[in-house]
């Protein structure tokens, strides 16, 4: 379900509107309407709606002036222009404050339901790119404090006794007050490989592995790590490579 705010002075567009989101579009659910753009600003902080469909043309403050107060307050909604405005300068400025589109009223249904994709399209994608930025960051305990690191700045990690020791990138060597087991179940991206008993690896490093002596080679910007392994699990990471090779 994604919800909505419909901002329109007119009441038959309004309920024109309405009525094709009821008609067509069951997924929408509208929080509320309003006619300006000062009630339409305190409707929007108070409901947080996914998606707005705006009138440039209100009494008072336009429709500008309203995606300015959100843009300052951070609380900007996907933006559907509907409008019978035609003129250049605020279809610029619509493009610059990115609006997922602008209609001219009267609005089609095939244009209503065009754009209505991109909007839910838009948050999609950033719903996925919250979950991953927040995915991508791990937090580790060190002696007195935590240590931050993304998935990518991590090279290596080895057991060190009932700790471990973390290698990251442009970085030295640093203890975390943790267990290789505890951390690897935190690790839940498949960029990461348990490697025998101590070792968990960042496969986009692997760049050699010498299957006689068992030394995987990890290749930094800055550094190379040749690390021994065990037979069993250089024979395991070698089935990997060849699979991620084909």
């Amino acid at each position: 379900m994604y919800t909505c705010i419909i901002v329109e002075d007119e009441e038959l567009p309004r309920l024109s509107l309405k009525s094709k989101l009821e008609d067509y579009h069951s997924d929408i659910e509208i929080l509320a309407m309003c006619a300006d753009a000062e009630s339409a600003l305190e409707s929007i902080l108070r409901h947080k709606p996914q998606l707005l469909f705006l009138d440039i043309q209100l009494p008072g403050e336009n429709a500008i002036w309203l995606l300015e107060q959100l843009q300052q307050v951070g609380k900007m909604p996907q933006v559907i222009f509907t409008t019978a405005y035609t003129d250049s300068e605020y279809l610029l400025k619509a493009i610059k404050i990115s609006a997922a589109d602008y209609l001219n009223k009267p609005i089609s249904i095939v244009e209503l339901a065009q754009a209505i994709e991109k909007a839910k399209k838009r948050i999609r994608d950033e719903k996925e790119n919250r979950h991953a930025s927040q995915k991508n960051v791990r937090s580790f305990r060190t002696l007195y404090s935590q240590l931050i690191a993304s998935d990518e700045d991590i090279v290596y990690i080895e057991a060190d006794g009932n700790y471990a020791q973390i290698q990251l990138l442009h970085d030295k060597k640093q203890l975390i007050f943790e267990r290789l087991g505890d951390i690897e179940k935190r690790l839940d991206n498949p960029i990461f490989i348990r490697v025998g008993r101590s070792l968990i690896i960042n496969r986009n490093y692997i760049r050699k592995l010498n299957t006689k002596d068992c030394i995987c080679s990890l290749v930094t910007p800055d550094s190379t790590y040749h690390l021994p392994i065990p037979k069993g699990a250089c024979d395991m990471l070698s089935d990997l490579c060849l699979r991620h090779e084909k």
